[in-house]
């Protein structure tokens, strides 16, 4: 069983394509364009469109290989066969190709920012996005840094189930999932401490509550 979240979830991967030199902002419209109008436009050709555009840039624009760029996991397949199947059911087929077209085009445009953007710009990009809201309170700075703790943070836990079900199955015990509980739990406390004692020793998280 594979358990390399990233390859999932889209982890960076240094290169020289024309993904990785355009500049951020432009693939964050890239975003909005391609993965998140068809919610607006609903229309399935349109959702479909932007589907295949997405793949085309993935591939071509950001050179990636056809299985990071394509690959979702079993999971997410069978969620959007039953949304599709759903729709066809009770509502009509152009509808659930909306929605899983949709759902697709966004999560693969997305896999260009992450892809080819180092983990430093993005930080940068969401800080420059987060000053607005400075005369309110917030810290841009702080903002980024838990976002990219969030982002850093799913792949171990999703690596952390894997590495667990292989355990068990090599023990054969693939069938008590109960049991995957209590390790599960262990890593993700135990990684949570490892990054308090990270942000400790930096001296972040030590200011006084406003």
């Amino acid at each position: 069983m594979r358990t390399d979240a990233s390859a999932f979830l889209g982890g960076y991967r240094a290169g020289n394509s024309p993904a990785h030199r355009m500049p951020v902002w432009s693939k964050y419209l890239l975003v909005l364009l391609v993965g998140v109008t068809p919610f607006f436009v609903k229309q399935w050709w349109f959702s479909l469109s932007c589907l295949a555009l997405a793949v085309i840039i993935d591939l071509v624009v950001a050179k990636m290989a056809v299985r990071t760029a394509l690959s979702i996991g079993a999971p997410l397949w069978i969620t959007n066969a039953l949304i599709l199947a759903y729709h066809c059911f009770f509502t009509t087929w152009q509808r659930g190709v909306i929605y899983v077209a949709g759902l697709l085009a966004c999560l693969y445009v997305a896999r260009l920012v992450t892809c080819t953007t180092d983990p430093g710009a993005l930080m940068d990009a969401i800080v420059t996005l987060a000053r607005p809201l400075q005369p309110l309170g917030a810290k841009p700075e702080k903002f980024a840094l838990t976002i990219a703790l969030m982002w850093s943070t799913i792949p171990y836990l999703v690596g952390s189930i894997g590495q667990v079900k292989e355990a068990a199955k090599a023990r054969g015990l693939e069938r008590s999932s109960w049991r995957f509980l209590i390790p599960m739990f262990v890593g993700a406390v135990g990684h949570a401490l490892e990054i308090g004692e990270a942000l400790k020793a930096r001296g972040l998280g030590d200011e006084d509550p406003i």
